[in-house]
């Protein structure tokens, strides 16, 4: 699969996580139980005071303000997930983790893979790591804060490698595969190979660059007898 593809289809999901980000804060802002709560407890102390008059009215502009905020998420959001030459997609697009998916692989024996095109085998995985996409210029990040007590700043998706090409010790290209999700029902939706080189592009050199540290690191560990097969 060519270079091009790779960037339509992981972009994508790394687009996805970005709006999921965006809009999980803004959804938290508007229906968490505090939220609710004190939306409640206004209509109350309306009722108590001014009987029910504007009741429903209130009613109505939450909602509708809630459709605002949508629209308002969107407008301040758009250019900084899906212009190119956002900071987003030049290189935070490349980082990955992967010390935090170590954990999971104590039990990743355990774990059924599968990929859509039914051609994974857990052979062919040569390292597992995480994409890490995250957002920080969400317009709700500061009010979910105030009534939550914290914001979602980061989502993660499974990256694979399974295969990659070097030249005097120096990656040229690496084969991954994504799944959508960190879960583990996420293990059995990895995509069809992508394939990644090293055409300038910041946020591809990155993936590169950060796959080849993890294998070599794994490599270490398992040489003086530590970490997991992937």
């Amino acid at each position: 699969m060519s270079g091009g593809a790779l960037v339509e289809e992981y972009l994508n999901l790394y687009h996805q996580k970005l709006w999921e980000i965006a809009y999980e804060n803004l959804i938290r802002t508007f229906f968490y139980p505090t939220t609710i709560l004190l939306f409640v407890l206004f209509l109350i102390f309306w009722c108590i005071f001014f009987r029910k008059k504007w009741i429903i009215l209130f009613i109505s502009s939450y909602f509708f303000l809630f459709l605002f905020a949508i629209a308002a998420e969107y407008v301040n959001s758009y250019d900084k997930i899906m212009n190119s030459d956002s900071l987003y997609n030049s290189y935070f697009v490349g980082l990955l983790k992967r010390e935090t998916v170590l954990p999971m692989l104590e039990k990743v024996d355990e774990i059924p893979i599968a990929s859509v095109d039914r051609k994974l085998e857990r052979k062919n995985i040569i390292l597992l790591a995480l994409s890490n996409p995250t957002y920080y210029d969400g317009l709700f990040n500061d009010t979910a804060d105030f009534f939550t007590g914290g914001h979602i700043e980061g989502k993660l998706f499974l990256v694979a490698l399974v295969g990659y090409e070097e030249k005097d010790g120096q990656w040229q290209s690496v084969d991954i595969r994504i799944a959508p999700g960190e879960e583990e029902k996420d293990f059995q939706k990895f995509s069809k190979v992508l394939h990644i080189t090293r055409d300038g592009k910041e946020g591809e050199t990155t993936i590169i660059l950060e796959l080849q540290k993890f294998y070599e690191l794994k490599l270490r560990k398992e040489k003086n007898g530590h970490g997991p097969k992937l």
